[in-house]
């Protein structure tokens, strides 16, 4: 475990970074504050990119890793024992917490906030963010057999868009996503 993570050390030296930075964004800016200025800006576009974009925290993993099966066994016993761990992690936490997702949040508020459409909006079960666990585990699972520093990069880049689209579609808040994505990074480091 060690010597992966000494390999690793600058990806996750850079997810601690946007993690620390994300975390005092919220802190500045609240809850609601924050989840309003990471979600102002909305384009048809956008709506349709991370609608399906999501996906990299739901059915993607799987997919990929029932290909990969058949190829490179290994980094698909990877993704799939990631998808696992995260899971049985996160959901216990759902459970327990039961925490309002944003679009309650928000409308007892009388905050009004872009909906896209196509996407229906759940009620509770917010925090952690179940998605975001299944794209950082998914995502550093594949980054970690990754021979160049770019793909890893690029890895950790769709990771991070995967969390921003649970805050895109008003499904998560900053918190939710921030805790998603610690989990996730959490379970892959546990499997190796």
């Amino acid at each position: 475990m060690y010597q992966i993570i000494k390999r690793e050390k600058y990806i996750l030296i850079l997810f601690a970074v946007v993690f620390i930075i994300a975390i005092g964004f919220l802190l500045i800016h609240g809850k609601i504050e924050s989840h309003m200025i990471l979600n102002a800006y909305h384009t048809p576009l956008l709506d349709t990119f991370f609608k399906h974009f999501t996906e990299i925290g739901g059915w993607i993993p799987f997919i990929v890793a029932g290909i990969l099966l058949l190829f490179k066994w290994r980094i698909s016993v990877v993704i799939l024992l990631g998808q696992l761990v995260a899971t049985l992690i996160t959901t216990p936490l759902k459970r327990i917490i039961r925490a309002p997702r944003p679009s309650v949040v928000l409308s007892d508020l009388g905050i009004e906030f872009p909906i896209v459409e196509g996407v229906d909006l759940h009620s509770t079960l917010s925090f952690p963010s179940g998605h975001t666990s299944a794209a950082f585990a998914f995502c550093l699972a594949i980054a970690l057999f990754c021979p160049k520093w770019w793909q890893k990069l690029l890895c950790l880049l769709l990771a991070f868009l995967g969390g921003y689209s649970r805050i895109y579609l008003s499904q998560h808040f900053l918190e939710d996503v921030l805790a998603g994505a610690l989990i996730g990074v959490v379970a892959i480091l546990l499997l190796i």
